[in-house]
């Protein structure tokens, strides 16, 4: 458990599978007044993991899996898009300045902080993003009283689905963190699960009715949950429309993750340094000294023969001058 200010993250991990767990650390980033309250801001938790692959992907895939949570308080209000696409950029910067060794990879080039998100096999990005809808209340209110008139007919449940989704769509058409995302502005390459629930923001407290103070704010997805689509398949994702003891409703998915290692690059091309003079000059030398070396040894051999000789020659005529003397 990891505070900072209201923001909370909790991580839990089943003990059967405790003993895979190989690296866990904590770092958090604060984006509020001067980058220093901690009102706004965010937290991330890096985790590494051995990887299930299979005997024949021994050498071939990556031994463990990189994992990075993050849950966020961005900037508020309708019109501060811009102030919470900044402090996505601000979190995944100083995240990725404060990520253990061997997190991130020099290969994954980029604007500070795309390296990180690169690196990373599985990330889940949460929290009060604070994104809003584009549209008047009155259009918003209208077309939310018609899901409901429909998801309480008593017409055909496949048909409700459809027509439900359509007006849903018709909102989402405007929201904020789906343009963003669309226009590459921030969150590059996440995704989120499809939306069935109604806006999770505002209510008034402990009522099922939106704001109905005198700054009747515009209801909207303010709460969501995003992840790296690859190896990643959504189970669930819904909001908990009974809880109603904040302005928000909370919102929860459950989603499988692949633990099978990365596939490791086997394109390596051996680098060949071709010869310089330096290197043709000093082979030159040794190749003289070798045959100098071998005619002096050539000219040993041949005195050590020659002086051979000599004595055998010798020792032969002392043989003969004692036979005669005999």
């Amino acid at each position: 458990l990891h505070s900072l200010g209201g923001v909370q993250l909790l991580l839990s991990c089943k003990r059967s599978i405790l003993h895979e767990v190989e690296h866990v650390s904590v770092a958090d980033v604060a984006c509020g007044v001067g980058n220093v309250f901690h009102n706004k801001g965010a937290i991330g938790a890096f985790v590494r993991m051995k990887a299930r692959n299979d005997d024949d992907a021994v050498g071939t895939r990556s031994k463990s899996i990189k994992m990075l949570f993050v849950v966020s308080h961005l900037a508020a209000h309708v019109k501060h898009v811009d102030a919470r696409n900044a402090d996505y950029w601000r979190i995944t910067s100083e995240l990725e300045a404060q990520a253990p060794p061997q997190f991130v990879d020099e290969s994954n080039k980029g604007s500070a902080g795309e390296a990180l998100m690169k690196s990373m096999d599985h990330i889940i990005f949460c929290g009060d993003l604070n994104y809003r809808i584009d549209l008047p209340r009155e259009i918003t209110e209208r077309t939310l009283r018609e899901i409901e008139y429909i998801q309480a007919s008593n017409c055909n449940e496949t048909w409700k689905k459809q027509q439900a989704a359509e007006l849903r769509l018709s909102l989402l058409r405007h929201d904020q963190l789906l343009l963003t995302m669309s226009e590459g502005e921030a969150f590059p390459g996440l995704s989120e699960g499809e939306i069935s629930f109604p806006p999770t923001f505002k209510f008034d407290k402990g009522s099922r009715e939106y704001d109905t103070s005198h700054k009747q704010r515009i209801p909207a997805w303010t709460d969501r949950i995003l992840f790296k689509p690859n190896g990643a398949q959504v189970l669930e994702y819904d909001c908990v429309q009974d809880a109603l003891h904040s302005d928000h409703r909370p919102v929860y998915a459950s989603l499988i993750l692949s633990l099978v290692g990365k596939e490791r690059s086997t394109n390596l091309t051996k680098r060949v340094i071709p010869p310089t003079r330096g290197h043709t000059s000093i082979k030159r030398k040794r190749v003289r000294r070798v045959k100098r070396n071998a005619s002096k040894i050539k000219s040993i051999q041949q005195k050590q023969s020659v002086s051979s000789s000599k004595t055998k020659k010798k020792k032969m005529k002392k043989k003969k001058k004692k036979k005669r003397s005999e």
